[in-house]
């Protein structure tokens, strides 16, 4: 009689159990990556933005952040070859810097996906008013948040499977609608005058070396969340090729795109009032000055749908980083439970959503204006998000030195990509200090402070939870087929 027993070491259930296992195609992969990003709101709020923080030097600081989230875009599709994280960036640091540097970066990713979805949510409410034509009191504006907040929350609940095509359905028409905005304006502004408007002296103003570092992490959040594909390596049906793949070609995509549509706007910026440059919705106001219509009224839509993926998006890749760390035990136990019918990190998204709702409907109530609230929000979720970047990229050589499999293109790569993006965290930080926009430094260090606090907690009281931080999807014993696994 012959005896039977599964491979040793092969667990019965993986670290990540509950998620939804291996049913993802690439697109909904690559539509994760698209929806967080929401390149065409992207490309209409901030160039615009950039343009008050560096002058003259728009368009060159616009590629020097397309420029370094590609690199780091590089450098993270060489984890993702070899490893399927729930945590996805967050995990892939700790396979490089150990906790120490996981809980760091993992909590800028926490701030990063928390303010932009803060930011979206406000970024949808301007749209959606300015598709209305009409201006409403900060209350209303707070409960038009409540109501978005609140489709977001069962969207997110129910899964990414089909938020995630209709998110990247509503992209694709929401990009050919800008483009052919941009388009239209562009000829009635080369066949008209072509005249220089008070615009002129933002966009073609002073430049500084703080203001330059400012653009940069603004620019950079232009892409904030291309690699949240990474987070559904548990969820993805090949993810060592589709996340990659998403993590690669979805900033280089909206790269083009973004450095396309900022031309356009210097332009048409330049010729433009000052008061439609720092107005909630300029390309908007643009396109109404230009007598568009419907046109007009489209672009408004698109891009305020466009807002309201980012906000599912950056939710749905936050919850899986709580639900990451909170299986790894750093976080509390519930946060890693799922629901019973949608496989969903219910739990977590429970607990983010209110808050991510509550802050900029508070803000709205209290009479700030949308873009004063976008941009500062935006602001802060750069500085998480460049502070994990700069974590990462510095994470992947060694990590692949560890396995024997370091290559000299990568460690150059990732050396210059962590470089620059500290030396722009640093140039923005102090500039920022400098220039009185002190608060939003505040208000992200009082934010990201939990991540180092956490992990000097567990190294004094409970070091052996740190020791599980990065976990990552295993085959389990019952993944095999009949007769695999065993040995007679």
């Amino acid at each position: 009689m012959s005896q039977r027993a599964t491979l040793d070491g092969l667990p019965d259930r993986s670290p990540v159990a509950g998620l939804r296992r291996r049913g993802l195609s690439f697109v909904e992969v690559l539509a994760q990556s698209v929806s967080a990003l929401a390149p065409s709101a992207a490309v209409v709020a901030v160039p615009s933005i950039v343009m008050v923080q560096a002058g003259a030097a728009t368009l060159p600081v616009l590629l020097a952040g397309t420029a370094l989230v590609v690199l780091v875009g590089w450098c993270l599709t060489h984890v993702a070859r070899r490893m399927a994280a729930v945590g996805g960036v967050y995990s892939y640091t700790a396979k490089g810097l150990g906790p120490a540097g996981a809980l760091l970066g993992g909590w800028g990713l926490v701030v990063g996906y928390a303010a932009v979805a803060m930011s979206a949510l406000v970024g949808s409410v301007a749209y959606l008013t300015s598709f209305t034509g009409l201006r409403p009191a900060g209350w209303v504006l707070a409960l038009l948040a409540v109501a978005i907040g609140a489709l977001a929350t069962l969207t997110t609940v129910r899964g990414i499977q089909l938020s995630a095509r209709v998110a990247l359905a509503i992209e694709v028409v929401s990009i050919a609608v800008v483009v052919v905005v941009l388009g239209v304006l562009l000829v009635a502004h080369w066949s008209g005058s072509g005249g220089t408007g008070t615009g002129a002296a933002v966009v073609d103003g002073p430049v500084s070396p703080a203001g330059v570092a400012t653009g940069v992490v603004l620019a950079v959040a232009a892409f904030m969340g291309f690699e949240s594909a990474a987070t559904l390596g548990v969820e993805a049906r090949r993810p060592l090729v589709a996340v990659p793949r998403a993590v690669l070609w979805t900033p280089v995509a909206a790269g083009v795109l973004f450095l396309a549509a900022g031309a356009a706007q210097v332009v048409l910026l330049r010729a433009a009032p000052v008061e439609v440059l720092t107005s909630d919705v300029p390309v908007a106001q643009l396109a109404d000055a230009e007598g568009l219509g419907a046109l007009s009224r489209l672009l408004d839509a698109g891009i305020a749908a466009s807002f309201f993926a980012c906000v599912t998006g950056s939710t749905n890749a936050l919850s899986r980083v709580l639900f990451s760390m909170s299986r790894e035990g750093v976080l509390p136990a519930p946060l890693g439970r799922t629901h019973r019918r949608f496989d969903t990190p219910a739990v977590a998204l429970a607990l983010v959503l209110p808050v991510l709702v509550g802050v900029p409907a508070v803000a709205l109530a209290s009479g700030a204006r949308p873009r004063d609230v976008l941009a500062a929000s935006l602001t802060v979720s750069a500085l998480g998000y460049v502070v994990a970047y700069a974590l990462a990229a510095a994470a992947v050589p060694l990590f692949l030195r560890r396995i024997g499999e370091l290559t000299r293109p990568v460690l150059v790569g990732a050396a210059v990509a962590t470089a620059l993006s500290t030396g722009v965290l640093v140039l923005a930080v102090a500039g920022a200090s400098w220039a009185g926009g002190g608060l939003t430094v505040v208000v992200f260090v009082l934010a990201w402070l939990p991540g180092p606090l956490l992990w000097a907690a567990l190294r004094l009281r409970a070091p052996q939870r740190l020791a599980r931080v990065g976990v990552y999807d295993q085959a389990t014993a019952s993944s095999l087929l009949p007769g695999q696994g065993v040995r007679r």
